[in-house]
């Protein structure tokens, strides 16, 4: 997949603006196009649309007599009927048709170049370049996965046919556009402001119910804790282990903390441990070794609201 920049981006934003239509496209039988239009940022199309005689008919907008060739075929009336119609979608995009497709569970998209169809060299079908490749995130990069899309909209990943239109295409154009429906903006609004305002509650606990607090998050997210909390360990308060795959953590808590603090610690990291956790609701600290993940307030308080730990905290500091 070719790599994308800002400018595709602003290109693909516009564009939109002034979508035609919106078609998902499976990208070969069990997907077995997928890997090469997406490392070659293009999208092909089927339906012996390869042979001479069927590209050259679409090429030359023959459509009735493509479907005449499909019936000659062998096809049914109403399949030639789909087959041509399919064909001529993507014979005569002029670059306004919304291409998407799911590979696995991402949702991809994109939009073809004007330059017209080309002759696969498998023999297999047509193929067209798409302006800047896939696209994989909204335009304000927020990841397609399946999980934060509309059911009306993964359920297309099922479809059995090669092409299709698209009928929940609003929906679809406004995710691209990384504008969600006004319930689920208020909903994000209300999280953020529990976030928000959960960082002021952490600098209320006493450095017992902190450290308790952030035992309790690790828990949350998989870590069993395996060692000690705090005691005569200077260096660790959490000594933890993640079941699934064996990883070794320790976690540094701090009320208050410096860089120079933060420096301290990072020395003595133990070779046993894979990660190293720095965990502090006052204070400003960095570092760019890989072994270490600072986590600050706001860090924290998006940890505690995901754990659904908001309410345990209101009433430790109530």
């Amino acid at each position: 997949m070719s790599k994308l920049t800002s400018t595709d981006f602003t290109a693909d934003a516009k564009a939109l603006n002034r979508v035609s239509s919106v078609r998902y496209i499976k990208l070969g039988k069990a997907g077995g196009w997928e890997a090469e239009c997406l490392k070659l940022g293009i999208v092909r199309y089927g339906f012996n649309s390869r042979a001479s005689k069927m590209i050259a008919l679409s090429k030359s907008g023959k459509w009735s007599e493509l479907t005449q060739a499909f019936l000659a075929a062998g096809l049914e009336k109403g399949v030639a009927t789909r087959f041509t119609n399919e064909s001529r979608h993507f014979f005569e995009d002029d670059g306004s048709t919304l291409w998407i497709t799911f590979m696995g569970q991402i949702l991809y998209w994109g939009f073809v170049t004007r330059e017209p169809p080309l002759p696969h060299e498998d023999g297999n079908g047509v193929w067209r370049r798409l302006r800047g490749g896939w696209k994989c995130t909204d335009i304000k990069s927020e990841r397609l996965t399946k999980d934060v899309l509309s059911g009306a909209l993964t359920q297309l990943a099922s479809y059995r046919g090669t092409s299709c239109q698209v009928r929940a295409s609003e929906y679809v154009i406004k995710r691209l556009k990384g504008i969600k429906t006004p319930e689920v903006e208020q909903a994000l609004a209300a999280r953020e402001a529990m976030r928000r305002a959960i960082v002021p509650l952490l600098r209320l606990l006493g450095p017992k119910d902190f450290e308790l607090l952030v035992e309790l998050v690790f828990g949350a997210s998989g870590y069993r804790r395996v060692g000690v909390v705090g005691g005569v360990q200077k260096t660790i308060d959490l000594d933890l282990e993640l079941p699934v795959t064996g990883e070794r953590a320790f976690v540094q808590i701090k009320s208050k903390t410096s860089q120079a603090e933060l420096a301290r610690y990072v020395e003595q990291i133990e070779d046993h441990y894979d990660q190293m956790f720095f965990v502090f609701h006052t204070g400003a600290v960095t570092t760019d070794d890989a072994r270490v993940r600072v986590i600050g307030p706001d860090d924290l308080a998006r940890l505690v609201v995901d754990a659904g730990l908001s309410d345990w905290l209101i009433r430790k500091v109530s």
